[in-house]
């Protein structure tokens, strides 16, 4: 599933899921019991220039809310001694109202270790990745970072760059890191492969071919 905006509409759909939200989050009635909640759907996510990733959800009483923080999106209900701050669930906010939505299926439901704020190693499973464009972030190679969605196995959700992220699979990641993690390079610049050099190549518009060299067979 690939869905993209165009001319930075905020609102995409999202590969559907069942989850919690604690009551407490939607009412203005502080007597509810924190740890009531309420079953939904997230459908679509909505993305503001410097604001956590937000959910389209609708409940299983027929009230349709928006803008619901990831951080209070769950799984499943999770106990309070489980659950993490919002900060260390999404540790950038979105970069800009410019947004794609991919659920890449390489990656559907494969299992990883995210690393948090504090360096701690919590295990997930990957649900889909939304990646930011036409922005000043973005557009610069080095500030670069998509996110993707995963599900903690206590249940809440991370939204997650690449480089915090330890991928795991059995079949085929079996081998250690070949060298210091931190040795790795950040990218610094995106390729183009127009300004190589001067030599330009010239097209012919009223051919559909191009003149080819004939190179001979090795004897």
């Amino acid at each position: 599933m690939v869905s993209s905006n165009q001319g930075g509409v905020l609102n995409l759909s999202i590969p559907q899921f069942k989850c919690y939200v604690k009551r407490s989050w939607f009412t203005k009635d502080d007597s509810h019991n924190p740890l009531e909640w309420d079953k939904c759907y997230a459908f679509g996510i909505q993305s503001v220039a410097g604001k956590i990733l937000t959910f389209h959800v609708m409940t299983d009483y027929g009230m349709l809310r928006s803008r619901v923080p990831l951080s209070e999106v769950y799984w499943n209900p999770v106990e309070t001694k489980d659950d993490i701050p919002s900060d260390f669930k999404q540790l950038w906010d979105c970069f800009s109202e410019n947004v794609s939505v991919v659920e890449y299926d390489y990656l559907a439901e494969k299992r990883c270790q995210v690393i948090t704020k504090d360096k701690s190693l919590v295990w997930a499973t990957y649900l889909f990745t939304v990646d930011w464009y036409r922005n000043p972030y973005s557009d610069e190679p080095t500030d670069y970072k998509c996110g993707h969605v995963l599900v903690s196995d206590e249940g809440y959700l991370f939204c997650m760059p690449n480089n915090r992220i330890y991928w795991r699979d059995s079949n085929w990641v079996t081998k250690p890191f070949p060298i210091n993690p931190k040795d790795f390079k950040v990218d610094e610049t995106l390729e183009s492969v127009e300004t190589k050099s001067d030599k330009w190549v010239s097209e012919d518009s009223s051919s559909f071919y191009y003149q080819y060299n004939e190179i001979k067979d090795c004897e």
